[in-house]
């Protein structure tokens, strides 16, 4: 989309700030009001407005289109997404380990074992973990605690939630990024603990992985990314 704005500019409310452009407020996709409730998501997405050079690129602001999402999408169907996360418990990777072959079995124990026991610490919960194929059922009690805790979340760090439940696969990892108990980083090697090594077993660095692949990770990387600078201006 061609730049049409001159000027960025945020006005304050009693519920909130809104981004003006040339005077006029922003609105979402879905035409509400892109009311933003502090000061640090309004002057962050501010810079990002007024950074567009001749044309306008969604991609380059992380924050405007989290908070866009958060407004369309999370807020009026936030039951049916705490729904969708809290079934991820049950079939979480992070529960799921192989026993052949050890190499891989390793792996998944270094990059995983942290965050489960983050959890089980952090919620004073039992987690359930096998090496079988059948799928598993978490402790009734295991998540009716979860579940009070996702309950608690205001919109901002529950949209940020569900993003990365669904990007990693993990509700585990995603109420332990969430804290920040771990980094981007370390997030994304857990995501990806099988691939990465697989590279490492096949030299990727030298003869390159499938441009599918570097495209799915590049958008992985950027989701934890954005999701960390989005949660550090809450």
């Amino acid at each position: 989309m061609k730049k049409f704005y001159k000027t960025v500019t945020t006005s304050q409310s009693d519920d909130g700030y809104l981004i003006l452009l040339d005077g006029k407020k922003i609105l979402t996709p879905m035409k509400a009001d892109c009311l933003v409730p502090t000061e640090n998501i309004a002057t962050h997405m501010m810079q990002e407005w007024a950074g567009q050079q001749e044309t306008i690129w969604p991609d380059s602001m992380p924050v405007t289109q989290m908070m866009m999402t958060v407004i369309d999408r999370v807020t009026p169907n936030r039951a049916t997404f705490e729904d969708e996360i809290l079934d991820y418990l049950d079939t979480d990777m992070v529960c799921y380990y192989a026993e052949e072959p050890k190499i891989y079995a390793e792996q998944q124990r270094t990059k995983w074992t942290p965050i489960l026991e983050w959890n089980k610490s952090r919620f004073a919960i039992n987690i359930e973990t096998t090496t079988g194929l059948s799928a598993l059922k978490q402790p009734v009690e295991t998540r009716g605690i979860i579940k009070k805790h996702i309950n608690a979340l205001n919109d901002l760090k529950f949209g940020t939630l569900y993003l990365i439940t669904t990007a990693t696969g993990s509700l585990l990892m995603a109420l332990a990024f969430l804290e920040g108990a771990f980094t981007p980083e370390e997030i994304f090697e857990a995501a990806l603990a099988e691939d990465l090594l697989k590279d490492e077993i096949y030299l990727a660095e030298q003869y390159g992985i499938s441009p599918d692949q570097e495209r799915k990770r590049k958008i992985l990387k950027s989701e934890l990314e954005n999701a960390r600078l989005f949660l550090s201006l809450l």
